[in-house]
């Protein structure tokens, strides 16, 4: 071995299931295109690991995201957590600071608004949507439509309990609410249905919800490939605006970068690393 030679930062996806990401694909391209000697590499990681791995990792001068199912238990293992990582419970990206620890944030929150005022056309101020799952990526699309100004956002998911849980870690706002299926038929035309749900990361996976009940005017699945998801060809059949998980992704992992490195992401080549050639 080379004594001279320097071990690159070391950045990180912890999560279960990672395969499927394209987090590593898209930072590396980043790292590449800036010149930077810095590695990022997907990590399936059981629950019980992720804060020492959080830790282990930001000590050494790199940092991280973190995915589904572990958003939660990321912010907790945080000394510093920002104002989103208070308002969701969940952190998705971590770095050291020195004098504070680790710290974390909720990068979601803000990518989800830019992803879905692309698919809605317009602000979400006032718009009607119905959020589909109740778990960590949920609570950012709550932070960020409650932001925005939102006058409804029903909530269904599997577990009910999950679904109660969260709209009270939230304080229980007038236009946030639970529904079930039945409420969805019954319910006046969204202006925005997204899956927040992990269904779609596997091919034999349901749709999260059937076509016959999309009664909306566009569709965001938060699910991503290099190809269009189940739910969003679904959706394009009934000649819906529908948009996968890409964008947002990118806008995520975007902040991300911005906030390790403190200089500006390449966007245009993490877009193109996923497929997109524009922002």
């Amino acid at each position: 071995m080379n004594p001279d030679a320097t071990i690159p930062q070391l950045f990180v996806l912890l999560g279960d299931p990672v395969q499927h990401s394209l987090s590593p694909r898209m930072q590396n391209a980043a790292f590449a295109a800036a010149k930077l000697d810095a590695v990022y590499v997907a990590l399936r990681t059981p629950a019980q690991m992720v804060g020492p791995l959080m830790r282990e990792v930001a000590v050494a001068g790199g940092g991280g995201n973190v995915t589904l199912p572990h958003k939660g238990v990321a912010a907790q293992a945080l000394d510093e957590a920002s104002e989103a990582v208070h308002a969701t419970g969940a952190c998705n990206v971590f770095w050291w600071e020195e004098g504070k620890g680790l710290c974390g944030d909720n990068t979601d929150v803000e990518a989800f608004r830019i992803a879905a005022e692309a698919v809605a056309g317009s602000s979400l101020l006032g718009a009607r949507v119905l959020l589909l799952g109740a778990g960590g990526a949920a609570r950012a699309v709550v932070q960020a439509c409650l932001a925005a100004g939102v006058s409804q956002l029903d909530v269904l998911n599997r577990s009910s309990e999950r679904a109660v849980q969260l709209v009270n870690g939230f304080g229980r706002p007038s236009m946030l609410n639970t529904v079930d299926r039945s409420g969805v038929v019954g319910s006046d035309r969204y202006d925005l249905i997204v899956n927040a749900t992990s269904l779609g990361l596997r091919e034999a996976d349901p749709l999260p919800l059937e076509p016959d009940v999309l009664n909306t005017a566009a569709v965001l699945d938060l699910v991503y490939g290099l190809d269009e998801t189940p739910f969003v060809r679904a959706a394009r059949k009934l000649a819906l605006e529908s948009m996968d998980g890409r964008r947002m992704l990118v806008e995520q992992a975007a902040r991300s970068y911005e906030t390790w490195f403190g200089f500006e992401a390449p966007r245009r080549v993490m877009y193109a690393s996923v497929g997109m050639q524009t922002a």
